[in-house]
């Protein structure tokens, strides 16, 4: 009985976290037309930033809200940093894939109508900060890691600045929602003021909602005996990726391909620079055998998509489709291998 309380618990809180991330991301993409950002930048650094946010504060709350920094916490940290990253490069892009074979009735051997420069820059900027970050948990230098970890801070703001200047440039997003805060107000829709106001009312409903959600999935972890590290693998990242896969599907049905899979691998880079740097600076960031398992499957799909499409100099449907053979893979080896 207890642990059906704790599962409604983690579902009304996972649901109040999309919600408020839906609010959130509202009100960014209002910010981006308010500063003339095309699809690019409103999509890899606003609509990510916004759908991100979700992952950045559970590994913090999770790594500091107990004085001690418990093992547990520290655990589901590290696991919720890894697993984002591990579920955007595979059911998120799956998924994008199938709203668009789905929603568009398109076939599976036909392209997304993205910006595919812009696609392949971002994977290029994933990989590389992906990488850095996860050989840096084979140091047992912590000021080195530290280093690191400032150094993929400073790494995502310069792709920030680039993807910012290219989008300005070469683009442009007319096409916005309206401003929830301004109701059925027209003149109030494009307010700045209340865009800041919707922006920080969500802040704040964020870190409430992801800072419970954090205490339901440790006392889920303590209820079944699961470990904290493979449960906040499985359930955190469903939770704080919920608000790019809606994005994907919503964008995809209104044919924006560009935007949904912009905000998928923007979130990707964001995830391994900003979120990674987490890890390196406030844990030991060392992977037990189930995290290197999800390390390798979600190289296998990055990589994967990446050199596929840079041969064809496109992205398929099914090449998106495919990424969920790694997503199943890390439970059937978890599952038959490793437990």
């Amino acid at each position: 009985m207890e642990i059906l309380i704790n599962l409604f618990f983690v579902l009304v809180y996972l649901f109040s976290i999309v919600l408020t991330c839906n609010l959130f991301t509202n009100s960014i993409e209002n910010l981006g037309k308010k500063l003339n950002f095309g699809e690019s930048a409103t999509g890899s650094i606003l609509a990510a930033i916004g759908t991100a946010l979700p992952e950045t504060l559970l590994p913090l709350i999770a790594i500091f809200q107990n004085s001690d920094a418990s093992l547990s916490g520290i655990e589901i940290g590290t696991g919720a940093i890894l697993g984002s990253s591990f579920l955007l490069s595979t059911l998120a892009l799956f998924i994008s894939g199938l709203s668009f074979v789905f929603f568009q009735k398109e076939k599976l051997s036909n392209a997304l109508n993205i910006n595919f420069k812009n696609f392949q820059r971002d994977y290029k900027f994933f990989i590389i900060a992906y990488f850095i970050a996860i050989l840096s948990g084979f140091t047992d230098f912590k000021n080195i890691k530290i280093i690191i970890g400032i150094f993929l801070i400073s790494y995502w703001i310069f792709y920030a600045i680039k993807t910012v200047s290219n989008s300005i440039a070469t683009e442009s997003e007319d096409d916005c929602p309206k401003l929830y805060f301004a109701f059925n107000y027209e003149k109030l829709n494009g307010n700045l003021f209340l865009i800041i106001i919707q922006t920080i009312f969500s802040l704040f409903l964020l870190f409430v909602f992801s800072k419970l959600f954090v205490n339901e999935i440790q006392g889920f972890s303590l209820l079944t005996g699961i470990s904290p590290l493979v449960t906040s693998l499985v359930l955190s990242p469903l939770a704080t990726e919920l608000p790019e896969i809606t994005n994907s599907i919503i964008w995809i049905k209104s044919k924006k391909d560009s935007l949904a899979i912009s905000n998928i691998t923007g979130a990707m880079v964001y995830q391994a620079s900003i979120c990674t740097s987490l890890g390196l600076i406030f844990t030991d960031w060392k992977f037990s055998d189930d995290a290197m398992l999800n390390i390798s499957c979600t190289i296998c799909a990055t990589l994967s998509v990446f050199i596929l499409s840079k041969i064809i100099k496109k992205l398929p449907a099914i090449i998106l489709l495919s990424c969920i053979i790694w997503y199943l893979s890390f439970f059937i080896l978890l599952i038959f291998v490793f437990h």
